[in-house]
């Protein structure tokens, strides 16, 4: 079969076999990226709205059960980009108060004989022209690159329009239209199915790979892809306390698109590789939860973690007089990683897991004596090149939360990915978080 025209699981970030539950969560994290009213840059803003078109057309589609299984099964668009006209752009509270309206025409009672609907204008050609086609590529990152900044040469592999045929694929450099589809891209398909009663459908065309033209004679040069391999190297600047999920565009620079005539916009996306070596979990996007191997003792008396290896460099002494309990979380506050919250650098919290050390076998008397009285040995350390930072409970934050609730309406702090998009930055010009060159 062939690939769909839009990606709409790339789109949404989410795999074929996602849920009703996944695709919820996915556009209601990815409408909080790309809400345009939260950006405040025009040319960003363009950009923005863009996506934000996409991601909702992808959802309407997805989202909808019906047009679900035919986008499966035919590999078709049958969504539409939204027009969201002189209203604007939904608020982000009616798009989490109001998931499951937005799935448009699934199908009309009797008529599932005629699942697309082809006599009606709009809904039976495959639009080419108007394709917003994109690239992502994912950069990994090191934690020490995120506090501390750092220059990355990266590659990014990419099909380029062929040269020798200006991208048609074709050596006469001209396309012509499918006569089997009338370059509509699908065809009419009528079945019998029982006495005196059809059924009629589409389908993709096979003649033309539902592109809607066809190649006299394939271009020698690319064999008819109309695209050559490619390569573009780029260097990226990441200033310190960089936002590992900010998304960077690269403009009109990716695979080149035969139907439309245009290159993909490429979206740069981060990951972080290196969260195994810190023996680190990463939650609520911007919460580094780090596990601690505690001694009964010191659990008991009041303890103080001297902890060296902090990816941004510091050290820090990280004490309570309470007395800590198999499993006890304590947090540090401004010690996760870096948000740009609309250009507002805010940190996650460091949280901590204790785990007692128990004995790998029983003891006898003297022996559980003896383990008991087991301590961290903290000779050696020289204690001023700490920095102290409180321990608190996570009720705290709780409490914190609440208060901040009942005073106005926020971002929503560290959920949902929203960070990164106060400095969306454009390749084309020279971003806040990043150059390229």
């Amino acid at each position: 079969m062939n690939q769909p025209k839009k990606d709409y699981y790339s789109i949404m970030e989410i795999e074929r076999d996602a849920s009703q539950d996944d695709i919820t969560t996915a556009y209601r994290r990815l409408a909080k990226i790309w809400h345009p009213d939260r950006i405040k840059d025009p040319e960003k803003k363009k950009i923005a709205e863009e996506k934000f078109k996409e991601i909702t057309e992808a959802n309407s589609v997805l989202s909808d059960p019906e047009k679900r299984k035919k986008y499966d099964q035919f590999g078709l668009c049958d969504g539409e980009t939204p027009d969201f006209g002189a209203q604007g752009f939904p608020d982000l509270s009616e798009i989490f108060g109001q998931m499951g309206g937005m799935g448009g025409m699934g199908g009309m009672p009797g008529m599932g004989g005629f699942p697309f609907m082809g006599g009606m204008p709009g809904m039976g050609n495959v639009n080419r022209s108007n394709k917003n086609v994109s690239q992502e590529v994912k950069i990994k990152l090191k934690l020490s690159d995120i506090f501390n900044g750092c220059e990355k040469q990266i590659e990014i592999n990419y099909e380029n329009a062929c040269e020798e045929c200006d991208g048609t694929g074709s050596k006469t450099k001209k396309k012509k239209t499918c006569t089997d589809c009338n370059g509509r891209g699908i065809r009419m398909v009528v079945r019998q199915i029982g006495p005196g009663m059809i059924s009629q459908q589409t389908a993709p065309c096979s003649s033309c790979g539902q592109k809607g033209w066809i190649s006299d004679s394939s271009c020698t040069g690319c064999k008819g892809k109309c695209t050559i391999s490619s390569k573009l190297n780029k260097k990226i600047t990441i200033k310190k306390n960089f936002d590992y999920q900010t998304k960077m565009c690269l403009r009109e620079s990716g695979n080149f698109d035969p139907d439309s005539g245009k290159k993909a916009d490429i979206y740069i996306t981060f990951k972080i590789g290196d969260l195994d070596d810190y023996e680190y979990k990463i939650v609520n996007d911007y919460d580094i939860v780090y596990e601690h191997s505690i001694n009964i003792w010191d659990a008991l008396s009041g303890h103080t973690i001297y902890y060296k290896n902090h990816p941004n460099g510091k050290k820090y002494a990280l004490k309570t007089n309470q007395v800590i309990k198999d499993d006890d979380v304590k947090v540090v506050k401004n010690l996760g990683l870096p948000n740009d919250d609309d250009g507002k650098l805010t940190f996650g919290k460091f949280i901590i897991k204790y785990n007692y050390i128990y004995p790998k076998e029983s003891l006898n008397s003297e022996q559980l004596k003896t383990f008991l009285k087991q301590k961290v040995n903290i000779d050696g350390i020289s204690t001023s090149e700490y920095v102290v930072e409180t321990l608190y409970d996570p009720a705290h934050f709780e409490n914190e939360s609440r208060s901040r609730n009942g005073h106005g309406h926020g971002h929503g702090g560290h959920g949902g990915g929203g960070g990164g998009m106060g400095g969306f930055p454009d390749m084309d010009g020279q971003p806040a978080e990043c150059r390229m060159s």
